[in-house]
């Protein structure tokens, strides 16, 4: 259950500005239903914890995480003009404990079971705090520990920023020290400097009209026309390629001196050319977001929108694809600017996703952030990245698909597809990553040939 925002706003705080992400995610509005602010618009993060937890003191440490990072209790002000962020005081966190039966079932497999089952729910983005736990025992040594943000307060970077602060806190609580950890700049500060900083753009824009003239950005053709608003939740395809899949691409991004960002997208762009004919679409990807490192420590909404626009047309293999592709991306790190900033100078950009027929596509392509890292919490506590399972529902998005691929410290890729199926078959789902992943090991393992012998053809 959660906790009603007090009747007062923090003494020490006022209106803020909102940041650029958040009048991003303003645009997305479209209520308590659906939208950036909708209540099924979450991100889920959890924990598999070794050893004794004791309840009283991660409550502490969670009410801890609420009280380091403001966002975690601020309220976008939506309705007013014009909005504003409005920060309240310190609060508990909900916290539900659950004791799981015994079954033969794998403990692995009922704890993405859990991530599931928490994906599913729905949290108010007008209600604070913006953050909700749920801790599974399987017994006294064996737990599960998720957690769940509303998304316009989060991003996958601050998931793991929250993470390790509540270790940090609940080792200290449980050993009895101050917690180790390094200062932090609170969000509304993040949102201020921008708005200062905003004017320092000029030259980055300029690349971007230059960039971007003529591209249209990447909307792919849907199965059914896209509906003014969607009658069901909507659904994720898990998958995970193995790391032997995975060696030839990694092994030719370390020969190119290139990132697997950079091999992914590449594919990509042939992928993408198969859907739709074009040669130089703009592929918008998420990026972190966080070049100021003063902010590398704030818990926020931080993440950004890029437009990757590379022409493949002039590319005789897939090599030439990956230089040219890396180029775009150094191009676009050095030049980034506020998507909205970017659909302000450049309106006719998002055109192909006027039309219902098409469907926006969205790239989430990185390094799993806490991959491998177990957290002081009782006997340790790892994240859990590995996620397999179906699942016929799970958190929303705006709208379109967001199609995320991580790499793991053990190799292996783990991805998942969002989609809805007002609009897409899962049929074609399922196909387009099989096929995606199948021309991603045909190109790194021959570069050198015509990629267009290489690619075949998207079912």
């Amino acid at each position: 259950m959660t906790q009603e925002p007090s009747s007062q706003p923090d003494a020490t705080t006022g209106r803020y500005p909102l940041s650029f992400t958040q009048h991003w995610f303003h645009s997305l509005d479209e209520g308590e239903e659906n939208g950036a602010f909708g209540n099924r618009f979450t991100i889920v993060s959890a924990l598999r914890i070794a050893g004794h937890v004791d309840i009283a003191t991660l409550r502490g440490a969670l009410d801890d995480v609420v009280k380091r990072h403001e966002l975690l209790r601020t309220v976008v002000i939506r309705d007013a003009q014009p909005p504003y962020q409005q920060v309240y005081p310190p609060c508990p966190v909900p916290l539900e404990i659950r004791d799981w039966p015994a079954t033969d079932r794998p403990r692995d497999l009922v704890a993405e079971e859990l991530i599931i089952e928490a994906e599913k729910g729905t949290m108010t983005a007008r209600q604070v705090p913006l953050m909700r736990a749920t801790l599974t025992r399987f017994d006294d040594r064996d737990s599960v520990l998720v957690l769940v943000v509303h998304h316009s307060a989060s991003d996958a970077w601050s998931q793991t920023v929250v993470l390790r602060d509540l270790a940090a806190f609940y080792d200290a609580r449980a050993n009895h020290h101050p917690a180790d950890l390094p200062p932090v700049k609170q969000y509304r500060e993040y949102a201020q400097w921008q708005q200062a900083n905003a004017a320092e753009t000029s030259d980055a824009r300029q690349y971007w009209q230059e960039k971007l003239r003529g591209a249209h950005v990447l909307a792919v053709p849907n199965d059914r026309p896209r509906p003014e608003g969607y009658t069901r939740p909507f659904s994720i395809y898990n998958y995970v390629v193995s790391a032997e899949e995975m060696g030839t691409a990694a092994r030719f991004a370390h020969e190119m001196r290139s990132s697997m960002f950079m091999v992914l997208m590449s594919a990509f762009s042939v992928f993408s050319f198969e859907l739709t004919g074009q040669a130089d679409a703009g592929i918008r990807a998420f990026t972190f977001g966080r070049d100021e490192p003063a902010f590398q420590n704030t818990m926020g909404l931080f993440l950004n929108l890029v437009p990757f626009r590379t022409d493949i047309s002039r590319c005789a293999n897939f090599r030439e694809i990956v230089v040219c592709t890396r180029d775009t991306c150094i191009d676009a790190y050095a030049s980034e600017v506020p998507i909205t900033v970017i659909e302000r100078d450049l309106p006719d950009f998002n055109t192909p996703h006027d039309d219902p027929k098409n469907s926006q596509i969205v790239l989430g392509m990185y390094q799993a952030q806490a991959d491998g890292a177990t957290l002081p919490i009782a006997d340790g506590a790892d994240p859990i990245f590995r996620r397999a399972v179906a699942s016929s529902e799970t958190s929303d998005i705006p709208s379109g698909i967001s199609w995320s691929m991580a790499m793991a410290s053990s190799g292996e890729m783990v991805g998942n597809v969002v989609y809805n199926l007002d609009e897409f078959d899962e049929r074609k789902i399922t196909g387009w990553v099989s096929h995606y992943n199948r021309m991603l090991g045909r190109l790194t393992s021959e570069p050198d040939r015509e990629w267009r012998q290489l690619a075949g053809v998207a079912s």
